[in-house]
């Protein structure tokens, strides 16, 4: 009997799942005091027809309402008391409360129908303008269970009808016809308040398990996630927004413009020094365009910011830890720009060097600028008898030795193969005459292989300076011209290229003896 009055159909708008259900039930407990307003109405009627009819029914109703009233209002007090104290299942509690409430209404019935059936006129109709009011509120309060609140109903309905019937006066009947279309009409109202509800309650379970998943999404994401309003004020933030600082989710401060937001979350971890370059540096980035800014933090990590802009002034700012990125990128453009096996600058960016070193205004630097094109001699045997491995290692130690001879303002790059080249900044002749012969020197020192096998080469040297408005291609080429010359000169020794318009290659070149 217990499972059919507590029983939750499903209604056309959704199915009842246990969370609902469980919402549905505790609604019998929830605002207890319509339920001490109905209970005080039914007993001032018993009151009444104590002092209007003196028979002993009456002083048992009264008892009745009395005892029933306290016993809901004593069952709907404990169980919120304990749903305080820890989450409690309403389902034993309806059980308990539906008997008690079907009753009442039973007792309230028979009342009502013996006030009818005694003949006293104002004590009937008081009892069913009462009546009315009580079994409406029923409907509407216990609709969330249906078939109790319609049993409710028909207990409190059925009696006065076969009150009617049966009273003294012939004319009592009248009320059964409007009795029995008030019976339907409440039926009617506790079927589309039951669905109301389910509706209700199956919409907000939905959106609770879109908050929570966006929730978890927010939480969890990688990303830092913030949403500033048009004022500029943080008005949501993510947890990640705190731990990509080092601080923890506690810290987090909400309704203070977004420079104070990460500069609080800043201190904590890196001091008041770097709280105040964050908020300097984040106020001047709202002041300014929407790229993306860059954050140093002082434990080497790099953080970037992004702002997206929201339609109605507001923006969603996005916090990621670029460091691993920032490596990547540096890693890859290193690699683009250097020789794999020497860690040398390659052509591309010995090209680029040289676009800036003589694009400076005259004024700036000392007019000649010196490239030393070199090529070694005997290579070629190296890995013809070694192989390319023993080749790789000599090349290796070439560039290490060059690396080493070479002062502020001279670098050097690998062009390809065994060809490398020196670039000197503000040189002289007599500078690039003393440093050539020490490459030359160096170069031809010997080289232990991991194999142990010692071998030795030499290098030739051509050496050109930068005229005004030469092409590097140009300059390349006169370097190049003078290395073949110092080749055919017998190795082991560098030539100077000078301009010369009369050949195609628009180069002379000057010799220079082997170095001994």
């Amino acid at each position: 009997m217990s499972n059919f009055l507590l029983d939750t159909p499903a209604s056309g708008n959704g199915h009842v799942t246990a969370s609902i259900r469980a919402s549905l039930l505790s609604t019998l407990f929830e605002n207890t005091r319509p339920l001490l307003m109905s209970g005080i109405s039914s007993a001032f009627v018993a009151v009444v027809a104590c002092f209007r009819v003196p028979h002993l029914w009456t002083a048992v109703w009264l008892a009745a309402e009395i005892v029933l009233l306290a016993a809901r209002m004593a069952i709907a007090h404990l169980y919120v008391q304990r749903n305080r104290k820890r989450a409690t299942h309403p389902e034993p509690w309806a059980a308990r409360y539906a008997p008690v409430s079907l009753l009442a209404c039973l007792t309230f019935g028979l009342g009502t129908m013996a006030s009818i059936m005694s003949g006293d006129m104002q004590l009937a109709s008081l009892a069913l303008m009462v009546t009315a009011g009580i079994l409406g509120g029923i409907a509407s309060r216990n609709a969330a269970l249906p078939r109790l609140a319609i049993t409710q109903i028909v207990c409190g309905t059925i009696p006065i009808g076969v009150g009617a019937l049966f009273a003294p006066h012939s004319a009592s009947w009248i009320l059964v016809p409007p009795l029995f279309a008030y019976l339907v009409a409440m039926v009617s109202v506790v079927r589309r308040h039951y669905e109301g509800l389910v509706a209700l309650m199956t919409a907000e379970a939905r959106h609770a398990e879109l908050a929570a998943r966006f929730d978890a999404a927010l939480t969890h994401m990688p990303h830092g996630l913030c949403t500033i309003d048009g004022g500029g004020r943080v008005i949501v933030a993510n947890r990640r927004s705190a731990e990509l600082f080092g601080a923890t989710v506690e810290m987090l401060r909400l309704n203070v413009p977004l420079p104070e937001f990460i500069g609080d979350v800043g201190v904590v971890k890196f001091g008041e020094t770097l709280r105040k370059q964050l908020v300097d540096r984040c106020s001047t980035w709202l002041s300014g365009e929407r790229r993306p800014l860059d954050l140093d933090l002082g434990d080497g990590r790099q953080l970037e910011m992004t702002r997206n802009p929201v339609p109605d002034g507001s923006a969603v700012i996005i916090i990621e830890d670029v460091t691993e990125r920032r490596l990547s990128e540096a890693k890859i453009l290193h690699l683009a720009r250097h020789d794999p096996l020497t860690g040398l600058p390659n052509r591309r960016d010995l090209y680029e060097r040289l676009e800036r070193i003589l694009a400076r205004p005259a004024g700036s630097y000392h007019p000649e600028v010196a490239l030393m094109y070199l090529d070694l001699d005997g290579f070629k045997q190296v890995n013809d008898r070694l192989g390319h491995h023993a080749g790789d290692e000599v090349l290796t130690a070439v560039a290490g030795r060059l690396k080493d001879l070479l002062w502020t303002g001279e670098f050097v790059a690998r062009l390809g193969g065994d060809e490398f080249a020196v670039v000197v900044e503000n040189g002289t002749s007599a500078a690039s005459e003393a440093l050539a012969p020490r490459i030359i020197r160096e170069i031809a020192k010997p080289y232990m292989l991991t194999t142990g096998e010692g071998i030795s080469i030499g290098t030739s040297i051509g050496i050109a300076f930068a005229t005004h408005g030469e092409s590097i291609e140009q300059l390349l080429k006169r370097a190049d011209v003078a290395l073949y010359d110092a080749k055919e000169a017998g190795k082991g020794t560098f030539r100077f290229s000078v301009p010369d318009a009369g050949r195609k290659d628009g180069a002379l070149s000057e010799p220079r003896w082997p170095i001994p």
